[in-house]
């Protein structure tokens, strides 16, 4: 079991503890699927990209990236087929759920090994250190807003009318 999520930069007492710093969105365009792969695999390889933790993947980490698209692709298909017969005929005539579901669980655990290493989830992204910068409104921009509304969005004014 994974242990506490890092302290913030400023808490920290030992400072080699890993911080990406700020990450991007990558600037250049994103790279062609892996050729031969099924429609939610492309999908997955798409929103990847398009996602600003792609920032971090460097060219020697691609390799990673279409691992993990790969065995997108094979959990899917595989899946697709265990769900099409989920009960088949044992050796001795016995119904039992079809083997190909445990190849399906053995390929997503390696899925999910590959999307910690590429900070696939929020979880992934807290453990890589990556601060993400997106066009959200700060605290300060939500206070403002907040506070600058008109009074008949307030309900204490609402309420004393």
């Amino acid at each position: 079991m994974p242990g506490p999520l890092p302290k913030p930069p400023e808490e920290r007492q030992r400072r080699n503890a890993r911080d990406l710093g700020t990450v991007t969105p990558p600037s250049d365009s994103p790279p062609d699927a892996p050729a031969g792969l099924g429609v939610d695999a492309v999908a997955a390889w798409v929103a990847y990209w398009g996602d600003v933790v792609a920032g971090v993947v460097r060219p020697a980490d691609r390799s990673v990236a279409t691992r993990w698209v790969r065995n997108v692709d094979r959990y899917h298909r595989v899946l697709a087929l265990a769900d099409a017969e989920p009960v088949v005929t044992g050796s001795t005539g016995q119904p039992k759920p079809n083997g190909l579901y445990d190849l399906a669980f053995k390929i997503e655990a390696s899925v999910r090994a590959d999307e910690q290493q590429l900070g696939i989830g929020p979880l992934s992204r807290l453990r890589l250190g990556v601060k993400i910068a997106e066009t959200a409104a700060s605290l300060a921009d939500l206070t403002a807003d907040a506070e600058g509304g008109a009074d008949d969005d307030d309900p204490l004014a609402f309420l004393t009318g």
